[in-house]
């Protein structure tokens, strides 16, 4: 199995070193696509704050938590005092949730040292370990990183070729009542409903009290959809969030032929392409 969970014990210990890895809280604030959570500033030591929604997000794209330009990324990083080599662990304050989305944009950039905390700040705060309140001030890097460009992503016109020349499988990672069209979705001015050819897993089905299922479990979930290790897989959901969250429960279950429809659902209902 990939080397992406940490415990928080393994992490409290692992803070003790010198020097200790940088720990990125990449929770989203209270909305309707995040899980409501009480409003509570305390944080893992030393954690600086990975900002998904003004700072590592294409502010200028028409829908949100888009990927980054390149430039930006970078800039982001620097500002953030994040180097390539250095040891890197993203948390989140619902467990499992928006975190994932900092690991794949970190590791999709050419991060090679980035873990999960498994269960997430939840799990930390539920443990006799310190903390502190409010984050810590990053210590801007003189340079920016070299980055690669994410290779991973898939366009809204691949994702339409996908549908009448199948190269991939589309998998959405929201709800089961979302994608049939039977619930509404958070935004209310959206239709619910789903892409053509795609497949749900719903991401909560990956994950048991905060934490990701074993990776037999997550496996089996997979294979029940019929999709093998050697298949290429990509992701997708309301807006770029959860489906990272099947990204790296794939990668726990050792599926390697992944990609990530960034637009996502809100990208192809405000394409139109819904009404066809």
């Amino acid at each position: 199995m990939p080397n992406i969970l940490i415990s928080a014990q393994a992490l409290a210990g692992r803070l003790k070193a010198s020097p200790p890895p940088k720990v990125l809280d990449a929770s989203l604030p209270n909305s309707p696509i995040a899980p409501f959570v009480p409003e509570d500033d305390r944080t893992i030591p030393g954690a600086l704050a990975f900002d998904i929604e003004r700072v590592f997000s294409d502010q200028s794209a028409p829908f949100p938590h888009t990927l980054p330009a390149l430039d930006a990324l970078q800039e982001a990083c620097r500002q953030l005092g994040l180097a390539l080599d250095d040891e890197i662990v993203v948390f989140d304050n619902r467990g499992v949730f928006s975190a994932p989305r900092a690991y794949w944009l970190l590791t999709q950039a050419g991060f090679k040292n980035v873990q999960l905390l498994d269960g997430g700040l939840p799990e930390w705060l539920s443990l006799p370990l310190p903390v502190q309140h409010g984050h810590s001030a990053p210590v801007p890097l003189a340079n920016a990183p070299r980055l690669q460009a994410n290779a991973s992503v898939v366009s809204l016109d691949e994702v339409q070729a996908n549908i009448d020349t199948p190269r991939f499988t589309l998998v959405d990672a929201r709800s089961a009542g979302r994608f049939s069209g039977q619930d509404p979705e958070p935004r209310p001015e959206f239709p619910s409903g789903h892409i053509p050819a795609s497949c749900n897993l719903p991401f909560a089905e990956v994950l048991e009290n905060g934490h990701f299922k074993s990776p037999d479990e997550i496996a089996r979930l997979l294979r029940a959809r019929g999709l093998s290790p050697s298949e290429h897989v990509t992701f997708s959901c309301g807006s770029g969030i959860t489906a990272c969250i099947l990204w790296v429960a794939a990668e726990l279950a050792g599926y390697q032929r992944l990609s990530l429809f960034d637009g996502s659902w809100s990208a192809w209902v405000m394409s139109g392409r819904h009404q066809r």
